[in-house]
């Protein structure tokens, strides 16, 4: 009797062993299964699919991974909601009917709210609407598909998990082929960087974009494990379960901006490296922290000390032009950690140093906002301080120690800043002679742009006279800014007179003009077509762009088969952002983010400096990739501590080597005696 049960309990030990194998063998073909591995299953495929649509940017296989994953997330919540939905009022226990009549009701709805007709300069909310109802179609109609995979099934059952095992896995090898012709597709369609590309891969792609979606379930699970707590830790009311809701928004905000603040101090320890190509303080009386200066070696930040020595010289201006320098350039710059540590001390202590520097005697004072990390785009600079033959004082005022895409929260200070600024300056030359002031100029790039031109957003052209703005220069103006949003960067706006305001794409476009037309410009924007940084906006996840209407041409190096998708394309551009700019010293490119192929002819020309000959035009070119291949070249060699640099190499980090005090006043004014007797303290004969 005891060996018959023990082989009895054998047989059954082994039944559950082989039922569990086929449990999970069930599983997985489910997890696999393109179309009923859940309710919003058919609408995660086609997602999947679409990431792979040709958008403005080649990518990698990290960014090919991030969009794909993201865009599974995106679908996997709209999916989510529409199912819900449905499920409130028709639960899965319903019949078959039922469920896909509530689909289908769905689905209709949707269809309705998408016959809402489509106006030009229509409102943000009204297309907000019809996209709603494109997304309920679009879940619904996936619903609807995984409702007859699940009833195929369960009307055809399947008595071992071969026929589901050979269905997932067929299905999933079916995608993965179809995923890599699409990459394929995309990558000849999308124009490379440079011929040195690395183009994605679909296993990389995948394995970046399961790792994505895996994240963002994770957080999404903790977030409503949070939530479920803290409702039952408040009460089972109403009321209190609302309060409980709150409580857990805050702590995930809470933490969130934690981790924030905790990244965005780690990567700002780079403002205070000191690279050993850049540890010594400039000896020119002409730029801030030399020995006329009030603004701190020091404190410049890491963008601030490159800015200050690497400076254009007469002697490289004569060289270049081949006509004599008329002053030598000044270069005004004001750090993050400059005291006092708020924007009016910032503000005040620019000013002082224009004055100390000599910057309004100059015939042309640029004043530019940075980007996040207090970066410079030297070659623009470089670029204006030949064409103007030296005569020229530029100023910054860094607000950031950051990359852009973390300071974008920074904007607002930048903006109080060059507001703070471009009045002082206002006062400042109100005191002059109008014979004896000079013409001010304003430039900024990507976030520069967007917080220079923030300024004058509320009054236009009008607040270009308002700080007497002669003319201004963006680069890169992102599509979040506020001059995008209104129109205002297009020329389309009630504060903008007619020919007042244009954006281009290359120089081609503003040569077409009249001199009398380019005369009137006050601001000239340089937005290349393919530059996701100046096309990414919000309402690209509801509303289709003028750039991608399918009825008119796409313009420069957007590919023609690139198509507007609510949700996607935001998620597609903002990937793009990422990959927006490739520098290789000495390569200039007028590409995406990248405008240094466009800088000499749009600053001469935006700015009507003195005419200069083709012959000039090509050498400022050429002398402009020299400086930089040499500037790169330095900031290089910070890379490897015992290169010759032919300067001392100091402490790491800025926090190391603080002065244990500073000139006195007899000293400074030493030193304005000499800038005084110094022949380049005025204009050079």
């Amino acid at each position: 009797m005891r060996g018959l049960r023990r082989i009895g309990r054998h047989k059954v030990e082994n039944a559950f062993s082989k039922r569990g194998v086929i449990d999970g063998a069930l599983a997985l073909a489910d997890w696999l299964n393109p179309v009923i591995s859940d309710p919003a299953a058919p609408l995660k495929t086609q997602s999947f699919f679409d990431s792979f649509q040709p958008s403005l940017m080649p990518r990698s296989s990290l960014h090919q991974g991030m969009a794909a994953g993201l865009s599974v997330l995106a679908a996997e919540l709209v999916g989510g909601a529409v199912d819900t939905a449905i499920r409130t009022f028709v639960p899965s226990s319903a019949s078959y009917a039922s469920r896909m009549g509530a689909r289908v009701a769905v689905t209709a709805a949707g269809w309705g709210l998408t016959q809402i007709p489509i106006r030009e300069e229509e409102a943000t909310s009204v297309a907000t609407v019809r996209t709603i109802g494109r997304l309920a179609m679009a879940g619904g109609v996936g619903g609807m598909i995984y409702e007859s995979g699940v009833a195929l099934r369960h009307r055809y059952p399947s008595s071992n998990a071969i026929r589901p095992m050979a269905v997932g896995v067929g299905g999933f090898a079916g995608g993965m082929l179809y995923s890599e012709r699409l990459l394929d597709r995309r990558t000849g369609l999308v124009k490379p960087w440079s011929d040195d590309d690395k183009p994605a891969k679909i296993a990389g792609s995948f394995g970046i974009a399961l790792g994505v979606t895996t994240v963002g379930r994770a957080v999404g699970k903790g977030f409503i494990a949070s939530r479920n707590a803290s409702m039952d830790f408040f009460g089972p009311d109403p009321l209190r379960r609302s309060i409980g809701r709150v409580v857990n928004v805050a702590l995930w905000g809470a933490g969130a901006a934690a981790l924030y603040s905790a990244g965005v101090g780690y990567i700002a320890r780079s403002n205070e490296k000191i690279e050993p190509a850049y540890s010594n303080p400039p000896e020119s009386p002409y730029v801030s922290g030399g020995p006329t200066s009030r603004s701190p070696f020091e404190e410049l930040g890491l963008q601030g000390r490159r800015y200050v020595t690497d400076v254009m010289t007469p002697e490289v201006i004569e060289e270049t032009l081949g006509e004599p320098a008329v002053a030598h350039p000044v270069r005004a710059y004001v750090g993050y950690n400059s005291e006092p540590l708020f924007s009016t001390g910032r503000s005040e202590m620019a000013l002082e140093e224009l004055d100390r520097l000599g910057a309004f005697d100059r015939k042309y004072l640029l004043l530019f906002s940075p980007t996040g990390t207090g970066w410079v785009d030297q070659t623009m600079i470089e670029c204006a301080e030949i064409f103007a033959r030296g005569d020229i004082a530029t100023c910054c005022i860094q607000y950031g120690r950051s990359p852009s895409f973390l300071a974008v929260q920074k904007v607002a200070l930048g903006q109080q800043q060059f507001r703070q600024l471009l009045w002082g300056v206002t006062q400042r030359l109100a005191e002059r002679a109008p014979e004896d002031r000079p013409k001010v100029l304003v430039f900024g790039e990507s976030l520069g742009a967007w917080s220079s031109s923030d300024v004058v957003m509320h009054r236009g052209i009008e607040g270009f006279d308002h700080y007497g703005i002669d003319r201004a220069l963006w680069f890169g103006l992102p599509g979040l800014a506020k001059w995008s949003k209104n129109g205002m960067r297009d020329g389309s706006s009630e504060l903008v007179p007619p020919g007042t305001v244009a954006a281009f794409d290359r120089y081609e476009q503003l040569a077409e003009l009249s001199d009398e037309e380019i005369d009137r410009l006050r601001a000239v924007i340089l937005d290349h077509d393919n530059d996701p940084i100046a096309q990414v906006s919000f309402r690209l996840a509801v509303k289709q762009p003028r750039w991608l209407d399918p009825d008119t041409p796409k313009g420069r190096n957007v590919p023609e088969s690139m198509i507007w998708i609510p949700l996607l394309t935001f998620i597609q551009v903002a990937v793009d952002a990422m990959n927006a700019m490739r520098v290789v010293p000495g390569e200039f490119k007028s590409f995406g983010h990248d405008y240094r192929g466009d800088t000499a002819r749009f600053v001469h020309t935006a700015y009507r400096f003195d005419p200069v000959s083709e012959e000039q035009m090509l050498a400022v070119d050429a002398k402009l990739k020299q400086l930089e291949l040499e500037r790169g070249e330095r900031i290089a060699a910070a890379k490897h501590p015992d290169a010759e640099t032919g300067r001392t190499a100091g402490p790491k980090y800025i926090r190391d080597r603080w002065p244990e005090g500073s000139s006195d006043d007899e000293e400074s004014a030493g030193d304005a005696v000499n800038l005084a007797l110094d022949p380049y303290g005025s204009r050079l004969n």
